[in-house]
């Protein structure tokens, strides 16, 4: 049974659609997302990444997602040893200052950058912008970006019961009870947990 969303889907999308989708996706952790990496500018080359979020950054209008699979002490490693190469590097600015020190006049042995090549290796990123970002989304994503619509122009209808326990959900004119059931309104999840549970 296909879950997600795929790719695929995403390519079918107009450029329109795309940001309209992105506006309706709220992240939340563990959200499927592809990200639309640029991996050179001179040819437009773009990267597609897969990922999980693993957590969400907001600094005012803007949501930055992490990459679940990000080592977690690659911020804490950095603040650790701040306090430490501090204390160590005053110690030896004095004795390397006469080594490095200037005498006004530079050689040409300082500055040898014109013949060099510079290649700058493209490395996977492990954060990534909302706004360069498409989620996958889940069948339960999608049903919850119809119910924050209020099912309009959503021709989506779905029902079940089990026992005394109904859930309905969409935007049809027909409800529960004109199918002659007169069951206690449950969330869906629970519905069909309780079909699921009968089965085991």
């Amino acid at each position: 049974m296909k879950r997600n969303i795929t790719k695929k889907d995403i390519e079918s999308l107009t450029e329109s659609q795309k940001v309209s989708l992105r506006e309706l996706w709220l992240p939340e952790k563990h959200d499927l997302a592809v990200a639309y990496i640029c991996k050179n500018a001179e040819t437009e080359e773009y990267d597609e990444i897969d990922f999980v979020v693993g957590g969400i950054i907001l600094n005012r209008n803007h949501i930055t997602l992490v990459d679940i699979r990000r080592p977690e002490n690659d911020d804490k490693a950095t603040d650790e040893d701040s306090v430490d190469d501090l204390v160590n590097n005053e110690s030896n600015i004095y004795e390397e200052e006469s080594e490095y020190s200037f005498d006004g006049e530079f050689g040409d042995e300082d500055f040898d950058f014109e013949d060099e090549d510079f290649e700058f290796a493209y490395e996977r990123p492990t954060t990534f912008s909302k706004e360069d970002c498409l989620p996958l989304l889940s069948i339960a994503q999608i049903i919850e970006i119809f119910q924050r619509r209020n099912f309009r122009d959503a021709n989506f209808y779905i029902a079940s019961a089990f026992d005394e326990k109904g859930c309905e959900i969409g935007n049809s004119a027909f409800s529960l009870e004109d199918y002659g059931n007169n069951n206690e309104p449950a969330e869906l999840c629970d519905v069909l947990w309780e079909n699921l549970k009968a089965l085991l």
